[in-house]
């Protein structure tokens, strides 16, 4: 589901604005080291508002500050500068929080459900169903809410879109935001699983698998391709070795690019001329 949401930001932001946002795993990091902050200082009723605010205030600042000023310039631009962003949020969490792994507050009651032949501890439930509700809201969203049909618009054409009198530069912003907001939700349940150290963001490269074996602009592609790496991730790690394991998602990606291309979900576009 980690997996699944990670792509889902990317796939947000490449839906609206044709860029693939190499950051979205470094959101992840720094939502998981500054709600650390936050719960270490605050209660958690006041840490998730100002974990929240951040996330808006962080995407919003991106796509206003960084991001727009390349419209109209080349894509491969707007990508090298997600990249420089990726580099700039590592600067910054080696700066102030360094590299060391430190302990995550269990924030939540931990207990543990039986399930068949195992037990499933609260945290994996809670982490399922927030997961899952964030994929249900946020299709509820585009389908039902006037925004969502804009911003679907604007996935489908910016110049048609600007023409009916939308704002296409507010979908980018809301898009930037909405990102930062799933990133940094996420990782109040992602940081108790795996503790606060400025490596997490390589888990935004692992999940690179799931955009492109779901679709570059598909929701429920995000959400099947997040699931199935994940998995297969597991099994190969259980059966094969740890080594194996990190690498299987690429080893997916590689398969799924040569026998299905635009991915599970994807739509080939046909250019005539």
């Amino acid at each position: 589901m980690i997996y699944g949401l990670i792509a889902l930001g990317i796939v947000l932001i490449f839906k609206a604005t044709k860029v693939f946002n190499f950051a979205q795993g470094h959101l992840l990091m720094m939502g998981v080291l500054l709600s650390l902050m936050f719960i270490n200082r605050f209660h958690i009723g006041i840490a998730i508002p100002l974990v929240i605010a951040c996330a808006f205030g962080i995407g919003w600042v991106l796509e206003r500050g960084i991001m727009r000023p390349l419209i109209g310039q080349p894509l491969i631009s707007a990508l090298l500068m997600t990249l420089a962003v990726a580099y700039l949020l590592d600067g910054v969490a080696t700066i102030f929080w360094g590299t060391k792994i430190v302990p995550y507050p269990q924030w939540y009651p931990e207990q543990s459900f039986p399930f068949m032949a195992i037990e499933v501890s609260s945290g994996v439930v809670w982490t399922i169903l927030v997961a899952a509700g964030i994929f249900v809201a946020l299709a509820f969203f585009y389908r039902r809410s006037l925004m969502g049909k804009a911003m679907r618009a604007t996935a489908d054409s910016h110049q048609v879109s600007q023409s009916l009198g939308i704002k296409v530069t507010r979908v980018f912003s809301l898009c930037w935001i909405m990102a930062a907001v799933i990133a940094f939700i996420m990782a109040l349940f992602f940081g108790v699983h795996v503790g606060a150290f400025r490596y997490l963001s390589e888990w935004g490269f692992r999940a690179i698998p799931a955009v492109l074996i779901g679709g570059m602009e598909s929701i429920l592609g995000a959400l099947i391709g997040g699931l199935l790496v994940g998995v297969l991730e597991v099994i190969a790690t259980a059966y094969l070795g740890a080594f194996i394991g990190s690498m299987f998602p690429f080893i997916i990606l590689l398969i799924a690019i040569i026998v299905k291309p635009h991915g599970l979900f994807g739509q080939p576009e046909i250019v005539r001329v």
